[in-house]
């Protein structure tokens, strides 16, 4: 007992400092999906090339446009002479969710070589 009374304040300030860590590292992963989600709200604004790629896996956010769900979206797709992996925000409709499949096309909108801004236009899902 005496040990914890001795050591409260290193043990308190220690807990402090792993759960600001950890709020912090939550704070990242954020930042990066909040970048990819204003890439989609402006891709009008922005000029680019679009094409279709190949969707690889998808992750959805906390983040709502409307009634549209917003996902962060994996897939492959030639825009450097070669297939490679991207990331990209995409929203979807509840009725869409559900639809997605790995291996599905998707249309995206892309803006230079190496891509700086990518944005997915549609998603097409098989009937």
């Amino acid at each position: 007992m005496s040990f914890l009374s001795e050591h409260s304040n290193s043990i308190a300030l220690g807990v402090i400092l792993v759960f600001i860590f950890i709020c912090l590292k939550g704070l990242k992963g954020q930042k990066e999906d909040v970048t990819e989600i204003r890439y989609w709200l402006s891709r009008d604004k922005w000029q680019g090339e679009v094409t279709t790629a190949t969707l690889r896996e998808w992750k959805q956010t906390s983040t709502t446009h409307n009634f549209d769900y917003f996902f962060i979206v994996t897939f492959d797709a030639n825009l450097e002479g070669g297939v490679k992996q991207y990331k990209a925000a995409a929203a979807l409709k509840v009725s869409e969710i559900p639809q997605l499949k790995k291996g599905m096309p998707i249309v995206i909108k892309y803006q230079g070589v190496p891509p700086q801004k990518i944005a997915v236009l549609s998603m097409q899902a098989e009937h």
